[in-house]
């Protein structure tokens, strides 16, 4: 399944359904994925009372009258990192520590939201496993 393409968005989606974890956080995390076989991509995760959602969003800038929220942080990494990363071939620790991704905005979301991530990423066993690029 091609990495962040449609089909690949709705499995994530339904394996992380069932998450119910009690952290306390909501977040919203763009994700901009640079150089990417579609060009760049920008992804959306956002998490509200245990629950988590990806979408793909509009390369366009959003519209201060769009009534979604603005993202809390953008994280922005090359496109064969964020699918090392999506298999599990990677850690996002060590590639921060590498300088290989840039985050700009809230940092203490990132921080704040660790648990829900790794629950999250812990959960995408098979899918990890059936993504290409």
């Amino acid at each position: 399944m091609r990495l962040y393409s449609d089909e690949w968005i709705a499995a994530f989606n339904e394996t992380v359904a069932g998450l119910e974890l009690d952290t306390g956080v909501s977040l919203r995390m763009l994700q901009v994925v640079r150089d990417s076989p579609e060009g760049t991509l920008r992804i959306m995760l956002s998490a509200h009372e245990g629950h988590v959602a990806l979408e793909r969003v509009p390369n366009a800038e959003p519209s201060p009258l769009d009534p979604e929220p603005a993202p809390q942080v953008t994280v922005s990494v090359q496109f064969d990192d964020a699918l090392a990363l999506a298999r599990g071939e990677l850690d996002p620790a060590r590639l921060l520590a590498a300088g290989r991704v840039r985050v700009r905005g809230d940092l203490s979301v990132l921080v704040r939201g660790q648990a829900l991530l790794a629950a999250t990423t812990a959960r995408l066993g098979s899918l990890s496993a059936k993504t290409t690029s």
